[in-house]
């Protein structure tokens, strides 16, 4: 990354409510008619859609991965698709941040974030693909689905049980797990970007999940301990924490000590833990890109830690479609799955 680049990078994190003022600002004088779509609420909720912007932007140019943008992009047209907006609403918004940040930003640092916003807006003149939803096309695909709509019709008791009988039949835990629960999360995660579910039913189907990990870890047969410790945590800001608690529990499995430091863990706490319980990995996990720098610091603390040999791995949503972004943040691996993460967790601490 250039100085220009670091600079645009750091101007846009330190100043994005005050880009987004302007940005929301200017979009409602040119579009009154979204004043009208979206009533008192307008500046507010265009506001919040530009922060949000600004920092995908800051965190895209100081990993220099436009995808990281360009995703977030993609997943926000999606919203819009999902509550009806057209994505002419989403274009003009982008339009409009592009020219505040030529005006605002110095001279030698607006080019790269004008590349990015015009790649983005290029992305918006492809054809729009919804997301395909959750695949019934097997048993346990077909109990994922059966155990989310028992849960949103506020039965969890009989959700879980649908979940104990399958496991009593055969299940393995490990599937109950990845090929269940997990693909159950991720599409009432998806039901609410689509505005499908409400906060408070998502959250019920999280607390549902949680609660059937617990039942389903109790139930499962550990391998002897190994001598081996795992530290796990979802960074900062990341409240999404039932896959990484999943990945926790597999490694407990495995034979591991696995300690789980849950969702929203900030630096410090991370660091705690890994010296607290002399850690031999480190497994971080990321939903969103804004979430990177977290992962990075987390990263850069415990590398500067005294007598400690750690490894770490990093997992989550932030690295979907950037998998690769693991080696430029400092990591020492990176796992799609809980299998994957025992894997290459063994890999990581014998080599």
């Amino acid at each position: 990354m250039t100085s220009n680049e670091h600079l645009a990078a750091e101007l846009l994190a330190t100043s994005a409510s005050a880009y987004a003022a302007f940005a929301a600002n200017q979009l409602l004088q040119r579009r009154p008619d979204l004043q009208q779509h979206f009533g008192e609420t307008a500046f507010a909720h265009w506001k919040d859609h530009f922060r949000q912007r600004v920092m995908e932007l800051s965190v895209a140019i100081s990993e220099a991965e436009p995808l990281l943008f360009t995703s977030r992009v993609k997943w926000t047209r999606a919203a819009f698709q999902a509550r009806q907006l057209p994505d002419e609403y989403l274009k003009e918004s982008l339009n409009c941040l592009r020219g505040v940040l030529q005006e605002e930003l110095p001279e030698n640092s607006r080019q790269v974030p004008a590349e990015y916003l015009d790649t983005a807006l290029e992305l918006l003149n492809e054809p729009f693909e919804a997301d395909a939803g959750l695949d019934d096309s097997d048993d346990q695909a077909q109990l994922a689905m059966k155990y989310l709509v028992t849960v949103l019709e506020g039965d969890s008791r009989q959700a879980m049980q649908l979940i104990v009988d399958a496991v009593h039949n055969g299940l393995a835990i490990q599937d109950a797990y990845v090929n269940v629960l997990l693909p159950a999360q991720q599409e009432i995660g998806n039901m609410w970007h689509r505005a499908e579910v409400s906060v408070a039913e998502e959250h019920l189907v999280t607390s549902t999940t949680a609660r059937m990990m617990s039942v389903l870890y109790d139930k499962a047969d550990k391998q002897p301990p190994n001598g081996l410790t795992v530290v796990s945590a979802a960074v900062a800001d990341n409240v999404h924490d039932i896959g990484i608690r999943a990945v926790s529990d597999f490694f407990e499995f495995a034979g591991w000590r696995a300690i789980c430091l849950g969702g929203n863990a900030p630096p410090h706490v991370i660091v705690d833990g890994v010296t607290c319980f002399n850690a031999s990995l480190l497994l971080l996990s990321a939903a969103l890109s804004t979430q990177l720098p977290s992962v990075r610091e987390a990263i850069q603390r415990v590398r500067e830690l005294p007598n400690i040999n750690c490894k770490i791995m990093v997992g989550g949503m932030a690295f979907a479609d950037t998998p690769e972004i693991w080696r430029q943040l400092g990591a020492d691996g990176f796992a799609r799955s809980p299998a994957e993460a025992i894997s290459i967790g063994n890999q990581l601490v014998q080599s």
